[in-house]
């Protein structure tokens, strides 16, 4: 889906590729959507200690689906990138006023937030191995230093 505004023929760029010519005003923006269509999850987020809110729009294919949300009026979305590459699915924050609602949230007010860690074995494990290679490493230098020091004073 291409989407052009008006341009004037003084300010005007080109792009050649293939069969085609596509022109380009001045401030012309070109968004390259795919078919896809994913609607947002909304998700609404708050300090305990400041009382500010915050509203997150995540995972959704289209740049503009959020302007009609009065949340996210003076906002941009924008696109996630993965390994430097878009992905094509974008994200939007908006920080909420007193009094002022997201609107339709995926989670429910009512319910906390359960983000649990869980510990890694393999990162205790690499943890554990990092330290014990540290240890190694200052009991040498020590030990060079006291040998220096001897050296030094036996001549």
């Amino acid at each position: 889906m291409l989407k052009f505004g008006g341009f004037s023929r003084d300010d005007v760029s080109c792009v050649t590729g293939g069969a085609g010519k596509i022109i380009f005003g001045k401030g012309t923006q070109l968004f390259i959507q795919s078919e896809e269509q994913y609607e947002p999850e909304v998700y609404e987020l708050s300090d305990t200690k400041t009382n500010e809110k915050v509203c997150l729009a995540t995972g959704f294919t289209r740049h503009n689906l959020m302007k009609d949300w009065t949340a996210f009026s003076g906002t941009e979305a924008s696109q996630i990138v993965e390994d430097g590459k878009p992905t094509g699915v974008y994200n939007q924050v908006a920080v909420l006023e007193a009094g002022q609602e997201c609107g339709n949230t995926t989670e429910k007010a009512d319910e906390p937030c359960a983000a649990s860690l869980e510990p890694d074995e393999m990162v205790n494990l690499a943890s554990l191995t990092v330290f014990g290679l540290r240890v190694i490493f200052m009991k040498t230098v020590v030990f060079n230093v006291l040998m220096t020091l001897r050296l030094w004073i036996s001549q």
